[in-house]
């Protein structure tokens, strides 16, 4: 019985460890990048916001985060930023709002192979 819990010890202790070098962010936009955090988070925003911000955070994503921005459905563009040489690192990138650009939008972080790690919905209006 003391056999058993062991191993089932180490297979818990195993799987934790495995899981934890997997590979993942995540992703907000927001209206301003200030202390290397994201501020004014939000879900829908105004076209007189001017700019918003993609911020993603990374846990051993090795090379780099793919910041993908999406319009109805659309992609509009891709920024690559470059891993540091850290575990845990932060990025983000921005998009110019035109007066036009009402509707649903998708900010994607994906990583070199283009996997998403995550994704944020959010609408400008």
């Amino acid at each position: 019985m003391r056999a058993t819990l062991s191993c089932l010890a180490l297979l818990l202790i195993a799987a934790s460890f495995a899981s934890a070098q997997e590979p993942s962010a995540t992703a907000v936009v927001c209206t301003a990048i200030a202390n290397k955090s994201c501020e004014g988070a939000a879900v829908t925003f105004s076209t007189s916001a001017g700019k918003l911000y993609g911020f993603s955070q990374a846990v051993n994503v090795p090379e780099k985060i793919v910041h993908v921005w999406f319009f109805r459905d659309r992609e509009l563009g891709r920024i690559e930023m470059a891993a540091p040489k850290a575990p845990r690192w932060k990025c983000f990138s921005n998009v110019t709002l035109a007066r036009n650009m009402i509707g649903p939008w998708r900010l994607e972080a994906r990583d070199a192979n283009g996997k998403v790690l995550a994704s944020f919905n959010f609408t400008v209006q």
